[in-house]
């Protein structure tokens, strides 16, 4: 099916739902790299969502023997959506962690610490040789 195609509710509403529970698992386990390449899949999923329930609604909505799969549904998809948030938002706060920590090791290791030179041999702090500049207009 292309992005131009439609897709009846209840069948976007559960793909959507799929995506929502692979990314909350894998969010779950901090596999934040596979988590981010869910993210056109996701996007794509939404995307036909949100033109099912505009094609619904423009159709006079729902037959009401649907109602209440679709209300099941929709209590699904909010749950996992806030889930979701939450596991995203966590998943962020741990990558702030680690940048941070990187950060203040960085800090501690000024560029003038000790380091090998080319000889393989333990060189003092690299001096940088001054440098004049002018300019006449």
């Amino acid at each position: 099916m292309t992005a131009l195609q439609t897709t009846d509710l209840p069948t976007a509403a559960a793909a959507l739902a799929t995506l929502l529970e692979q990314e909350n698992r894998l969010l779950a386990a901090l596999d934040l790299a596979a988590a981010a390449a869910l993210l056109p899949a996701k996007q794509g999923a939404a995307a036909a969502f949100l033109r099912a329930q505009a094609q619904t609604q423009a159709s006079g909505g729902l037959p009401a023997a649907s109602r209440e799969a679709a209300a099941g549904l929709g209590t699904r998809l909010r749950m996992l959506a806030a889930e979701n948030r939450r596991l995203l938002e966590r998943g962020l706060a741990a990558q702030e962690r680690v940048i941070a920590v990187i950060a203040r090791a960085a800090r501690r290791h000024p560029p003038t610490a000790p380091r090998y030179g080319i000889s393989g041999a333990l060189t003092g702090p690299r001096m940088v040789a001054p440098l004049a500049i002018s300019t006449r207009a």
